[in-house]
């Protein structure tokens, strides 16, 4: 640790006015059995919370280095997680690093950009408790003002603390990322990210070209269209998609012949007499989770990330349908907790408001919604009218133009971040790669075949990479009985 302090103070110069940026050499903080033995070296990097003016306010944003087991030469990787907010790239990415070949030969960065994970300071808390309260509530109304409620007092109490709301953006966070990179003292490394993190990725490629050597954009969030107004579409290809995935695999084709019109009769059926689940924790009373048909879209959504869990998305709809619907409605319910979108809310709603919102993105929303399908539709809220007094110039809402070398890696069951959203993006990239994954949806665990080619393209960004490994992928497989869904 202390050859890091000294590293850091060679490389950063004379100290700023008021000492930032900064890094402050700590402790690590994710730990667990794959971390006995890793080479890691942890910290903060401080910096100052507006960057667009003078403040007093800092950021603290969590560092983890994993060291290269036998160092070659090979240039760092820095890991950008997705969100944005949320449980951080610390927590989420850590422990897979640690078992990866990635670190064998190069450092590999890992941090929680600001808002997220273990960063400091952490934006409300209280609202994440009252989203994941009013999240079953029947009634939406009530839903809709428990959530108007918390989320003035979330205002409220940033501003009460002094906080900078329009500091948390992507031109805030693409200069703690260029800060990162100077205070540990690497002239150039790689930039993987994923979902948000693709769109901080290509931030950072026209904020810091000359110190990127390549760049991995997987599940892309576009910087020059928005992903959430265009979302009511790209979740019905989803939907669409798996339908079709279904209809070619004769045990699935057989066993739920009409599985696209069970998913909108389900769909209308539960809005219309939501099924009533009663869970009861221990020492707790019971809880009543109403399952009408938003859940149900939000509940297959959410299964689109998990291989195994979206093979389940037939025989579900079918029962929901024709079959055990209170065994079905308690297999959408779970555990009673909500869908892995809800955390980081306050932090996502700052940053995706100020890059996206604005009359373009009502306009947007309100044609794509018109050709989208009911269950699909978005609401235009205006709630970032609310969040923020304003918002990003939509001149910095461009396409990318580079020469870097660019893989970009995306899902054939993507319902965010579709790849037809990677082809545009690389639209206007001179050295891009795009590999789909028949097997995918957004941001998943990657698997033996997207590791393969992600290792091919950092060892020599400027060759192709082989994927002939992407038509050995077996179809995702689908279960028919309740019995196929059990774990050997």
């Amino acid at each position: 640790m202390l050859a890091l302090a000294l590293l850091v103070a060679s490389v950063t110069g004379p100290a700023t006015p008021d000492g930032l940026p900064r890094f402050e050499p700590g402790h690590c903080l994710a730990q667990g059995d794959w971390s006995v033995g890793v080479r890691r070296e942890c910290g903060w990097l401080v910096v100052p919370e507006s960057r667009d003016h003078a403040s007093a306010n800092t950021v603290r944003l969590a560092v983890e280095i994993f060291r290269a087991r036998e160092p070659s030469g090979a240039p760092p990787l820095v890991l950008l997680h997705g969100g944005p907010g949320g449980r951080g790239g610390i927590r989420t990415m850590s422990a897979g690093v640690a078992a990866s070949p990635l670190v064998r030969n190069r450092d590999v960065v890992i941090y929680d950009q600001r808002g997220a994970g273990f960063s400091e300071p952490q934006l409300c808390p209280a609202y994440e408790e009252a989203s994941e309260s009013a999240f079953p509530l029947r009634d939406g109304a009530e839903k809709e003002r428990q959530l108007r409620e918390a989320r003035r007092a979330c205002i409220a109490g940033l501003d009460a603390k002094g906080i900078d709301r329009l500091a948390y953006n992507t031109a805030a966070s693409v200069a703690d990322l260029i800060d990162l990179r100077r205070a540990l003292g690497y002239a150039s490394w790689d930039v993987y990210g994923g979902s948000y993190g693709a769109r901080l990725a290509q931030e950072a490629v026209v904020s810091d070209a000359g110190a990127i050597r390549s760049v991995v954009l997987a599940s892309p969030v576009a910087r020059s269209f928005s992903m959430t107004a265009e979302q009511p579409r790209s979740t019905q290809r989803a939907f669409e998609r798996l339908f079709t995935a279904c209809a070619r695999q004769p045990s699935c084709r057989q066993a739920f012949p009409n599985l696209e019109q069970d998913f909108y009769a389900d769909y209308d059926a539960l809005t219309r007499s939501p099924i009533a689940v009663s869970l009861t924790g221990a020492g707790r009373p019971t809880d009543t989770v109403w399952v009408d048909g938003d859940r149900l879209v939000a509940d297959i959504r959410d299964r689109m990330g998990i291989r195994m869990e979206l093979g389940i998305v037939p025989l579900l709809l079918h029962e929901l349908r024709s079959g055990d619907r209170l065994r079905a409605a308690r297999e959408v319910v779970g555990d009673g907790s909500v869908p892995r979108g809800f955390a980081g809310r306050a932090v996502r709603a700052l940053v995706n408001c100020y890059d996206g919102y604005g009359p373009e993105f009502r306009r947007t929303l309100q044609t794509v919604n018109a050709r989208a399908r009911p269950p699909f539709r978005r609401v235009a809220d205006r709630e970032c009218e609310e969040w923020l007094p304003r918002f990003a110039e939509p001149s910095a809402r461009t396409p990318v133009h580079s020469d870097i070398p660019t893989l970009i890696l995306t899902g054939h069951f993507d319902d965010r971040t579709p790849t037809e959203h990677a082809r545009r993006i690389a639209a206007t990239l001179k050295r891009s790669y795009v590999v789909e994954f028949p097997d995918e949806g957004h941001d998943v665990r990657p698997g033996p075949c997207h590791m393969r080619i992600l290792a091919a393209f950092l060892d020599d960004p400027t060759r192709r990479p082989d994927t002939s490994c992407v038509g050995t992928i077996p179809a995702l497989p689908f279960a028919t009985t309740w019995e196929a869904t059990k774990a050997p």
